[in-house]
């Protein structure tokens, strides 16, 4: 909420009931409140989750779902955006503990979700040493327990028709959902980050797939699900959908810019990594210093700026100019 113009923060409880049948589930992630969520779908006699988060998470997630009201060992579905491991990191645990479960990925996530030797290799060369206290365990999913997913495709989970949304440029294998009887779409990543109370979007950009070409053409395709409501797994629903998307790609833009700029002067990474968190800090505005650690969390300057040093080496490896918008401020 909001007093004279200044962000007060208010911690929700654990579970929140966002929709009918639809609760956000705060999942701590590092201790800390409105970082990471999962949302619980329940009707028709299912339990379905978009999102699971990292297992190292797990034990929020599954005190969320009894405080919704419900118990863990009904869940049939988990839906995730994407294989990043704040999103679905505790897919395997999950699904090896509730045998009713089936894993729903997009294709190029799938062989991840089943043998996750690659995965974890690539974490832990950024990650070392933090792998188990960010993360936890990573394990391995049965084959016939993940359904990989067909664009445009409907799936009908607790009560729920959700379409399937193919949305790239985050990473290659990013999913969205969009329940049209709900005016609502679960967005993951590429549906931008936002702060509770707070009016700035930002764009993550990781590596090492991101692609601002294919992430401008799902933000068009998000935009023509006329949703009203956008539930961003970093942080809760927001019901400006339209504005929120108007403004996501000038944060990408902006960030490209930056990076442009910080390469160019031949800046190294902890100075990009500044500019960045010093943009972000901007975006923000004149907020209590937990949200913009909140932000950190959610996606860490040094990791954006990993991301964006990769596309543009890798744009300029090509003989190719960054796709941006010329207007980006």
């Amino acid at each position: 909420m909001t007093t004279a113009g200044r962000w007060v923060w208010q911690p929700d409880d654990v579970a929140t009931r966002v929709d009918e049948g639809v609760w956000q589930i705060d999942l701590g992630f590092q201790g800390r409140r409105g970082v990471v969520a999962a949302y619980l779908l329940a009707g028709d006699g299912e339990l379905a989750l978009i999102e699971t988060g990292p297992s190292s998470t797990l034990p929020a997630l599954l005190d969320g779902i009894r405080a919704a009201g419900f118990s863990p060992e009904r869940l049939t579905h988990l839906l995730v955006t994407h294989i990043h491991l704040d999103h679905a990191g505790a897919a395997g645990p999950l699904a090896r503990d509730f045998p009713a479960t089936r894993v729903y990925v997009h294709p190029f996530g799938a062989q991840h979700m089943i043998d996750p030797a690659k995965l974890l290799a690539s974490a832990t060369r950024i990650y070392g040493d933090q792998m188990v206290p960010l993360w936890g365990e990573v394990a391995p999913i049965a084959a016939d327990r993940v359904v990989s997913l067909t664009d445009g495709d409907e799936l009908r989970v607790a009560g729920r028709r959700l379409r399937i949304v193919f949305t790239p440029g985050h990473a290659s294998h990013h999913v969205a959902y969009a329940d049209a009887d709900a005016g609502a779409a679960f967005t993951g990543d590429v549906g931008g980050i936002r702060m509770p109370g707070t009016s700035y979007v930002a764009a993550p950009t990781p590596p090492p797939d991101f692609d601002p070409d294919a992430w401008r053409a799902s933000t068009d395709r998000l935009r023509a699900l006329d949703a009203r409501r956008l539930y961003l797994t970093h942080f809760g629903a927001v019901d400006d959908a339209s504005a929120h998307l108007d403004r996501l790609i000038p944060d990408l833009d902006a960030l490209i810019l930056i990076a442009e700029q910080s390469l160019a002067a031949g800046e190294d990474q902890p100075t990009l990594t500044a500019k960045i968190h010093d943009h972000m800090s901007a975006g923000l505005g004149d907020v209590p210093p937990d949200l913009l650690t909140n932000l950190e969390w959610a996606t860490p300057s040094y990791m954006a700026a990993l991301g964006l040093t990769r596309y543009l080496t890798k744009v300029r490896r090509a003989g190719g100019q960054a796709d941006r918008r010329t207007d980006a401020s």
